[in-house]
């Protein structure tokens, strides 16, 4: 039912919230519609507008519904979109940003689409519309997974794919601030003190290994979020959200 080709890749929306989202912001982007007996009372008006446009929709049994998933954490619905293609950076494009002091999330090679996920809803959230990620295998996309963790932030937020973070972060940083998640950095007081003349730009890391050794050289500060000193760090997805609030949340 949600057969998927090699000539365009399919994403499976899940959940009421990134659903509804959907067809609040993009339902023209939806190619079909599944949803348990229990979620479907709450269709019909998703229902009447793609029965207008021919489109299909379908109660289905909760084995039918697992596999079109093909997961368990569905959330008695799914909708069917085709891929979002990730958006070339110029220096226009910066420029343009910058001249509204639009705040960005820069992630180097977060790799587990969970994280993914919960950083597009942070993002959202505090209103970063912009994530930039480098074209590099380690990097996660956004796929079914990040879709369903997103809980409809995938609809305020909109990505962009540079050869390579590095040498996006000499151009970005002619306009912006950037500042790194390390945990060799300073606190986050210094680093918020001197970014006040400046849009800032964020840096996450990949889970492991953190920020690449060139991209944290090319960061105009970098951060450590302070804690008990129990565990070594927080889960990426936390610091971003730590990391939002302090930078674009104090407002």
């Amino acid at each position: 039912m949600a057969r998927r080709t090699n000539k365009e890749k399919e994403i499976n929306v899940c959940g009421w919230q990134a659903v509804s989202a959907l067809f609040e912001r993009h339902p023209d982007q939806i190619r079909r519609l599944f949803f348990d007996a229990s979620t479907g009372k709450r269709t019909g008006q998703y229902c009447r507008y793609l029965a207008h446009r021919g489109k299909v929709y379908r109660q289905l049994r909760p084995d039918e519904l697992e596999k079109v998933a093909g997961t368990l954490h569905h959330g008695g619905i799914i909708a069917v979109i085709a891929e979002r293609r990730l958006q070339k950076v110029t220096v226009d494009t910066v420029d343009g940003w910058a001249s509204v002091r639009m705040p960005l999330a820069l992630l180097d090679r977060v790799s587990n689409a969970n994280n993914l996920g919960a950083i597009v809803r942070t993002a959202a959230f505090f209103g970063v519309k912009a994530i930039v990620v480098p074209d590099h295998p380690a990097q996660a996309l956004p796929g079914d997974a990040a879709w369903r963790v997103a809980e409809g932030g995938m609809e305020f937020v909109d990505f962009y794919r540079v050869p390579t973070l590095t040498d996006f972060c000499a151009i970005v940083k002619r306009a912006y601030f950037l500042v790194g998640s390390s945990l060799a950095g300073s606190t986050l007081r210094a680093a918020a003190a001197a970014a006040r003349s400046r849009p800032v730009a964020l840096i996450l890391g990949n889970e492991e290994h953190g920020i690449a050794p060139a991209v944290a050289a090319a960061c105009d500060q970098l951060v450590k979020i302070p804690g008990a000193n129990t565990v070594q760090s927080l889960n990426v997805s936390a610091a971003a959200a730590v990391l939002c609030w302090e930078f674009f949340g104090r407002d």
